[in-house]
């Protein structure tokens, strides 16, 4: 967990050479129900909260360099443990892909365009009541050029 080397490791458990910390480390992560990515998932997840327990009373202090550790050290966590992952999102409903198409209009007012949009089936137009004709034009009447 502290980073140490396949050598460092060796010294201190008593093994020839690295090799034999290295086979040992995997024949343990063998005997393990979880896979090695998740053991190595959950070492860095440790790592990285020690990082944020080192930073964070440095960062609530006002310690600028601390608090960008902190933010960084934040990120990585959401990486690591997936928090980001885009959300897949159906908006069909049947599985069935929306057909949508993009169209260009030379419309002189608001009205024209709407209209040419509600006769596409893009938009419903209906009126609330409130506006004598239902016109946008009501609203937005056009102005002659000056």
């Amino acid at each position: 967990m502290a980073g140490r080397t396949w050598e460092e490791i060796a010294d201190v458990v008593g093994y020839r050479d690295h090799s034999g910390a290295v086979r040992a480390v995997e024949s343990a992560l063998q005997r393990t129900l979880q896979a090695p990515s998740d053991q190595y998932r959950a070492l860095t997840l440790e790592r990285l909260t020690k990082v944020l327990q080192v930073f964070w009373p440095s960062m609530l202090q006002g310690d600028h360099a601390a608090a960008r550790m902190v933010l960084q050290t934040i990120t990585d966590i959401r990486k690591l443990m997936g928090l980001d992952s885009p959300v897949q999102v159906e908006h069909g409903g049947t599985g069935v892909p929306i057909q949508h198409e993009v169209i260009t209009i030379d419309a002189t007012d608001i009205s024209e365009a709407l209209e040419v949009l509600a006769n596409a089936g893009a938009i419903r137009m209906e009126s609330n009541g409130q506006y004598p004709n239902g016109s946008v034009d009501a609203l937005y009447p056009a102005q002659a050029d000056t």
